[in-house]
């Protein structure tokens, strides 16, 4: 049947797995989820735990087993029958991509997900699995988490840097300088990078160029193309952080009144695209980062 509300979507949940276990490295936990290329695993220190497997097609499986599952213990002592964990199940929720307690006999839940959503046989609802599963539920939630982890009393710089970087991890675009911010450098952030690039969540491309080489590529540009610096004065040139690179332009006045300015956008490949005020940049935004992503697919 389909499961309503239980998980987050699948992307979602890979990502704010990855994170976790991202920052579980970072403070050199044995415990924690972790991830490889298409697999995650977490053992919690309550004996719970469950694997998550994504499989070609955008499909996944997640299981796993609670220790003390009332649903096991009953079927055991012959009260009642085992839960038919795979009822309707396709063909490929099979041994290979479930978790290890299958083999055992200490199974409790199991989910599929397939074109975009998630389903399950007779596993319980995710409110009671969820101290065998990281805490995945919310990207609030995967913030709690790495706060708890890296201190009692986090301060606000930290939680805005925490806060970017799992929003990154949802986009699949963490940088070591993200991980430079919420971990500094007491942490092998190799290690951490390592962690995300295996799930696919680390930034592919360069990595965020600083303001000041945007504004010389600019004014660069500005004397190959023969611009007139007395219509956009080089020394004046201001920059504001985008996703993947920089926006820059002469700021106006409050009063003054300018049609259709120049803009110039600075991605952090180096690549400089000429626009306009006549299209916002919140607009014009979404194709820039789609140029610079497929440039480094």
């Amino acid at each position: 049947m389909v499961s309503e509300d239980d998980f987050p979507d699948f992307p979602l949940l890979w990502s704010r797995w990855a994170a976790i276990a991202a920052a579980f490295v970072a403070v050199g936990s044995e415990w924690g989820p972790r991830v490889l290329p298409s697999f995650g695993w977490f053992e919690g220190s309550r004996r719970s735990g469950s694997s998550l497997y994504e499989l070609p097609g955008g499909r996944a499986v997640l299981s796993g087993g609670v220790w003390n599952a009332p649903e096991l213990d009953v079927a055991y002592n012959g009260k009642t029958p085992l839960p038919r964990l795979y009822a309707g199940a396709p063909e490929w929720v099979a041994n290979p991509v479930l978790n290890t307690r299958a083999g055992g006999g200490l199974l409790s839940f199991c989910y599929w997900w397939e074109r975009g959503r998630w389903y399950r046989g007779e596993s319980p609802s995710a409110a009671d699995v969820a101290v065998a599963v990281p805490g995945i539920w919310t990207a609030a939630t995967v913030a709690d988490v790495i706060y708890d982890l890296l201190t009692e009393h986090p301060s606000e710089e930290l939680r805005s840097a925490v806060t970017s970087f799992v929003d990154a991890a949802q986009r699949r675009d963490v940088t070591h300088a993200q991980l430079y911010e919420v971990f500094g450098d007491a942490a092998d952030l190799d290690a951490v990078h390592y962690q995300l690039a295996l799930a696919g969540v680390a930034r592919r491309g360069p990595e965020p160029i600083p303001q000041s080489e945007s504004l010389e590529i600019v004014r660069h540009h500005l004397a190959t193309e023969g611009i007139d610096p007395a219509a956009f004065p080089p020394d004046q040139l201001r920059a504001d952080r985008l996703t993947v690179g920089w926006l820059v332009y002469v700021p106006v006045e409050p009063e003054e009144v300018v049609l259709d300015r120049a803009l110039f956008y600075v991605a952090d490949d180096g690549v400089v695209e000429a626009a306009t005020s006549s299209t916002p940049p919140s607009v014009y935004l979404s194709g820039f980062e789609q140029r610079f992503r497929q440039r480094h697919s």
